[in-house]
């Protein structure tokens, strides 16, 4: 939560949030589907994980906490390869739950490598914003592919598909609709180059950093 709210006083407009499920089906906020001190949280009640681990909140404690102007991206974590994979994408209800009872739609933007949680979402809350990540090996021809399968709003590649430039980016989304959402954006340079070509949005590990330099431009 620390860094959550020193992010926005470094300026950041939003943050971003990686959901995950305990064994006993609470909503906590981990990248990874494991810590040294718990395990996988999967295979981890609530109540041991706060007892071994009390820094990693849920989601719900960190919708109370983030200031109500604030954007948040709320990225589903459920992948095949790691613990806890949720073939039904329920997650994706309990998320959408959790949010409705306690927050304001329209302020959240959900995201997720699964598409198929993606899916699930425009099934069962179209009112949210909804992106599709990418990474290597996936190219960036299928993520829109998905993207646009799926109806989201947006596509969210990693930095590395516009190392020849963003106009790499600019061709691929002719004929779209999609927003842009690029993470993985850490130098000032990057910023800079995103920010000239018009992106909607860059998620960053500096955001004093990038505040600073998209002040500039």
């Amino acid at each position: 939560m620390e860094a959550y709210l020193l992010a926005i006083e470094a300026g950041a407009d939003g943050v971003e949030l990686d959901v995950r499920r305990t064994l006993d089906g609470i909503l906590i906020l981990h990248h990874e589907d494991h810590d040294p001190l718990v395990g996988t949280f999967a295979s981890t009640t609530s109540h041991d994980l706060r007892d071994a681990a009390p820094q990693i909140p849920t989601l719900r404690e960190a919708l109370d906490a983030i200031p109500s102007n604030v954007f948040i991206n709320v990225e589903i974590k459920n992948n095949k390869r790691q613990a806890g994979f949720d073939e039904e994408r329920l997650i994706v209800d309990q998320a959408v739950a959790e949010i409705r009872a306690h927050d304001d739609p329209a302020r959240i933007l959900l995201s997720s490598f699964d598409s198929l949680a993606m899916r699930r979402a425009g099934e069962v809350a179209p009112e949210f914003l909804r992106g599709q990540l990418i990474v290597n090996p996936v190219t960036l021809d299928v993520g829109i592919g998905l993207a646009q399968k799926f109806g989201m709003d947006g596509i969210h590649p990693e930095l590395s598909y516009l190392r020849d430039g963003p106009d790499v980016l600019t061709q691929a989304l002719q004929g779209t609709t999609l927003r842009t959402v690029v993470w993985g954006v850490n130098s000032p340079e990057a910023v800079a180059i995103l920010t000239e070509a018009g992106v909607n949005a860059i998620i960053t590990d500096d955001p004093g950093m990038a505040r600073e330099v998209v002040g500039q431009r």
